[in-house]
């Protein structure tokens, strides 16, 4: 992985001296520079030197901000989780109750509504949707700030770095209410795409369930409607929907680059698109770093979190 992440790193087009180097720099100072961040010893040298800071936890120091990396993403991190987390949140609150709902009304409008909103939200990629909800609702309505995390001249004091659940803890129900305003439509465009996917996923798990014996026998016996889905139906149908909502997740952190830049959201994602364009390779590398540790984290709280829904894993463990 760490080799990986070197490799495309430092095969991307460019010179970070030449790029960082101010206009009237000479040819003596952009040398120095490249001198001076080890970018003239041999590339396996580099390797070898990234790995040993690497194998120290240290990041190293960003070119363009002359910071650690570490401290750079410690700072920018809160922000993504935040906007991940509504987002998630948001289209879980959507998506479940609409896949359970077309599935216990298979066939119907509802049904071919949840199918046509799945298909848009696959099909429909997440800049396109972002700059029209700024066209639509932030320039033609009005209604919702379409960029930035709060206003500029609003001071806060962070507790966690999550300005909502800061504000909370501090009584700002004025700042909270602000906070959400400027939230509201990048975790909707995040949402989008995912809400589709979650629907249809419990969609499936819903009506696989559906045919299992005893839910038949259930059915048989008498049991009413209600009692039938929420005995039967939605326990034995959680497995799959908390998979593809931890899955999720990972990708919503990771994926949430594109989203970040279109709406000026002070987080990793624009932290890396500022990186890549400077040519800060310790910046960069550190961020890809960080989010391929974010997903499989993610993975590994997935699994986790089976165990705990899932009786039948338990019994299998002992």
């Amino acid at each position: 992985m760490a080799l990986g992440i070197f490799a495309l790193v430092r095969l991307a087009p460019g010179d970070a001296a030449s790029t960082l180097a101010a206009e009237d720099a000479s040819e003596a100072d952009i040398a120095r520079m490249r001198a001076q961040w080890g970018l003239d010893q041999p590339v396996l040298v580099q390797f070898f030197y990234f790995l040993g800071n690497l194998a120290r936890l240290d990041m190293g120091t960003s070119y363009r901000y002359h910071a650690p990396v570490a401290e750079l993403i410690g700072q920018r991190l809160p922000a993504t989780l935040e906007l991940a987390l509504t987002a998630l949140l948001l289209a879980a609150v959507i998506a479940v109750p609409l896949g359970v709902a077309t599935a216990l009304k298979k066939g119907s409008w509802l049904d071919g509504l949840g199918s046509l909103l799945a298909v848009l939200g696959v099909s429909a990629p997440s800049f396109w949707v972002g700059i029209l909800l700024v066209l639509l609702v932030s320039g033609h309505f009005n209604l919702l700030p379409s960029s930035g995390r709060i206003p500029l001249d609003v001071p806060i004091r962070e507790l966690t770095g999550f300005i909502l659940l800061d504000s909370l803890l501090q009584g700002r129900f004025d700042l909270f209410r602000q906070a959400l305003s400027f939230i509201v439509l990048p975790a909707a465009t995040l949402a989008f795409g995912m809400i589709g996917i979650i629907a249809r996923i419990s969609r499936s798990a819903v009506i696989d369930v559906g045919q299992e014996e005893f839910v038949l026998t259930a059915v048989a016996k008498g049991l009413k409607r209600r009692e039938v889905v929420s005995r039967h139906l939605l326990p034995n149908a959680t497995v799959p929907i908390v998979t593809i909502i931890g899955l999720e997740l990972g990708t919503l952190i990771s994926g949430s680059i594109v989203v970040e830049v279109v709406f000026s959201w002070p987080g990793l994602g624009s932290l890396l698109y500022a990186a890549v364009t400077a040519r800060d390779i310790p910046l960069t590398t550190g961020i890809v770093i960080s989010y391929t540790f974010i997903f499989i984290f993610m993975n590994i709280l997935v699994d986790l979190i089976y165990v705990l829904v899932d009786p039948r894993l338990r019994v299998a463990r002992t």
